[in-house]
């Protein structure tokens, strides 16, 4: 009788999950987790010691994962782009001009508070970089450079209104607000704004 089945959800921490566990017909069966603990810089690193645990039911949350864009170094197995202090760095060597902070320069890690010290950082080497990096020459309108490469870059208005459409999305389901996960959604979203 389902009506009278027991549900219990528990809470655990410092677990890292390794393998789905499968029983009789490969319906679930439980999970496989490695104890962490923390590493002293935000993160968690494996202990190597594994728990088993059982379960009828596995969810995957949206998470986060950096993925790799177009001419940009990146790291598959950090999932995040290769940095010194925030430079960019190609071949081992920092990028001019090319600078990253926040997850997708640190991975996804800490606290809100932890974005400060690492935009920080990156902000500090842009400065220490700023003197050389005025002297190059610049394009035109950067909007005009990425539209002559068939681009469509999203201006003001179409920032604003996928802020609206996740304030909406939000107040749906009783919340403040809910990020638009996957870029056709955040593109339909600001072109809802541009009038287009």
């Amino acid at each position: 009788d389902p009506g009278g089945a027991r549900r219990r959800i528990g809470l655990r921490f410092y677990l890292r999950p390794v393998e789905v566990l499968a029983g009789p017909g490969g319906r679930v069966a439980g999970m496989r987790f490695e104890r962490t603990a923390p590493d002293g810089r935000g993160g968690v690193t494996g202990t190597g010691a594994y728990e088993e645990v059982e379960a009828q039911l596995v969810l995957r949350s949206v998470g986060y994962q950096g993925v790799p864009l177009p001419g940009l170094p990146f790291d598959p197995a950090r999932a995040t782009v290769p940095h010194a202090a925030g430079r960019v760095l190609r071949e081992g060597r920092a990028s001019v001009g090319e600078y990253v902070a926040g997850w997708i320069k640190r991975g996804p890690t800490g606290v809100i508070g932890t974005n400060r010290p690492c935009a920080k950082e990156t902000a500090s080497s842009l400065l220490q970089d700023a003197p050389a990096l005025a002297r190059r020459e610049l394009p035109g309108d950067p909007l005009d450079a990425l539209r002559a490469a068939g681009l469509h870059p999203v201006e003001w208005p179409g920032w604003l209104a996928i802020e609206t459409a996740e304030a909406d999305l939000g107040r749906s389901l009783g919340r403040r607000s809910v990020k638009i996960p996957d870029w056709r959604g955040l593109l339909a979203a600001a072109d809802g704004g541009a009038g287009a």
